[in-house]
């Protein structure tokens, strides 16, 4: 399954300046304090679309992943019957080697009807 999600296309929106009403259902919005010291731990929340994704049944969001420069922080499993809401918590803590410096978040989410959907962030690091 793994393999077959890393062949996978991730969905882009076609016009990022004009996005359609599924593309603000599917595209993660990532949320970070204002102020972020490398080396202390800081949440990073995700939520699936700006227009929030349904979590029913026979359309939901699977799976969220956050990445912190190209490691990977974590990955949270979602369940229409237990997760009312398509979002994920995750706890970041960034090398002090990061201090004064710039790094990317990326969230990427798998929805079992449309597929892999991704989100950049640029941060700070004091």
């Amino acid at each position: 399954m793994a393999e077959a999600m890393a062949k996978e296309k991730i969905n882009k929106p076609v016009d990022p300046k004009n996005l359609t009403e599924g593309e603000k259902k599917h595209i993660p919005v990532i949320y970070v304090p204002k102020s972020i010291t490398a080396g202390e731990p800081f949440d990073v929340i995700v939520e699936i679309g700006s227009i929030p994704h349904v979590m029913e049944e026979k359309h939901y969001i699977e799976w969220v992943e956050l990445y912190l420069n190209d490691s990977k922080v974590g990955r949270v499993e979602l369940f229409p019957r237990k997760n009312k809401k398509a979002e994920a918590t995750f706890t970041v803590e960034a090398d002090r080697a990061l201090a004064g410096k710039e790094a990317q978040l990326r969230a990427l989410e798998h929805c079992n009807v449309h597929g892999l959907w991704e989100e950049f962030m640029t941060i700070k690091m004091n």
